[in-house]
């Protein structure tokens, strides 16, 4: 599978040295890597179709300080789609307000219904792309008939229900930040998805990445964090997945 990690922060933190350990799993996750991080309103995204601890590239950028409220990271390990800078998370895209989404999934959609069609606008031919223009467009349309920005209640609301739809009989592991927030959800029965909170400053990641005090996250709902802080928690949907079970799914397609 695939590996995911997060900060959301009230100021600022450095990020390489933790990094540096995440990226280290691309032994086992060899398919990319992928970088994201916020300046004020401009979003920093770098990718590469190559394992990451043999880039140059990503070895060059963590040379320099890479500090940061909001920070997305991801080593690809492919299910769907060839190795290609497209398919490499995270992902960014606008949605009709101007906002600037960037998200990354750890999963795979083995019931594509919600999603079907969706890959005529993808720029890869990942499953993860297409779940992510699913839930910006979600977003669009109630922002179309609203015509008006979204509060973020109501940004909260549209992407619980959506998760929660594209949660039935999919791995559904999702980092999406939106600048201000971060919302992560996991809905596998093992945990598969951790937290630490450190003062002012929450720590998302696959696995814990130190002996430090991680938490696995509550399952199967969406949760939304600012500031290093939870800030809310939506309702427990019934749409776990069995890692085994996923696995033997996967070795089927």
């Amino acid at each position: 599978m695939c590996e995911l990690y997060a900060i959301n922060s009230r100021r600022p933190v450095r990020a390489n040295d933790r990094l540096r350990v995440f990226y280290r799993d691309s032994v086992q996750h060899p398919h990319g890597w992928g970088l994201s991080w916020r300046d004020g309103a401009l979003v920093h995204l770098h990718k590469e179709e190559v394992r990451a601890i043999d880039s140059a590239y990503l070895a060059d950028l963590l040379e320099e300080p890479i500090s940061s409220t909001n920070v997305v990271a991801h080593i690809r390990n492919a299910t769907m789609g060839i190795l290609a800078y497209n398919n490499c998370h995270p992902f960014l895209r606008r949605d009709i307000t101007g906002c600037e989404w960037v998200i990354a999934h750890n999963g795979t959609i083995l019931d594509d219904r919600l999603t079907n069609g969706y890959e005529a606008y993808a720029a890869g031919d990942t499953d993860s792309e297409q779940v992510v223009i699913f839930l910006v467009d979600a977003l669009d349309d109630v922002a179309e008939r609203k015509g008006a920005p979204l509060t973020f209640g109501e940004r909260f609301v549209i992407l619980s229900h959506a998760v929660e739809e594209l949660s039935a009989n999919n791995k559904l592991n999702l980092v999406i930040d939106d600048g201000a927030y971060t919302y992560v959800h996991t809905n596998t029965v093992e945990p598969t998805l951790y937290v630490q909170v450190q003062g002012e400053t929450a720590v998302f990641c696959t696995r814990p990445l130190d002996d430090g005090e991680w938490e696995p996250l509550p399952q199967n709902r969406l949760i939304a964090y600012r500031d290093g802080h939870m800030e809310r928690m939506g309702a427990r949907h019934g749409h776990s997945i069995d890692e085994a079970a996923y696995f033997r799914a996967i070795s089927q397609l």
